[in-house]
């Protein structure tokens, strides 16, 4: 039995763009960041000159919460959480004293977020106000 030549053509056009899905969904998970823990010993707190898009294991100090960070030899300041989505990073957090194990990504030249396993993705803007010591 025959079967047409648009028949076979929509097949194989119908495999390479699963294919091409199959490949798109794979990239998502392989970007996917391994959940860290915290080395009290040596803080990772990323290069002083960030490259735009790249995740720098980073150690978040969270004592009296998440409201300041230095990065990239600036300071900033919490803007949003993005309590809607998921972080990149897998696995659950542990408690790690007064840091939260993470990595931190410069996005943009006044834009930083912030990704820790367990925690939504948290987004920061160079601050406008001195960090306030704990009440």
């Amino acid at each position: 039995m025959k079967t047409p030549r648009s028949t076979a053509a929509l097949f194989i056009a119908t495999l390479l763009l699963t294919g091409c899905t199959l490949a798109a969904a794979d990239d998502d998970r392989s970007s996917a960041l391994p959940a860290r823990e915290s080395g009290m010993e040596s803080l990772e707190t990323g290069p002083r000159h960030p490259k735009q898009g790249k995740w720098y294991p980073y150690d978040m100090f969270a004592h009296c919460g998440i409201k300041f960070a230095t990065f990239g030899g600036r300071l900033w300041q919490l803007d949003q959480i993005h309590t809607n989505s998921r972080s990149r990073v897998a696995g659950e957090q542990e408690p790690a004293g007064n840091y939260v194990p993470g990595y931190m990504a410069l996005q943009g030249p006044d834009a930083a977020s912030f990704q820790a396993a367990g925690l939504p993705p948290m987004e920061f803007l160079p601050a406008k106000d001195e960090p306030l010591l704990c009440a």
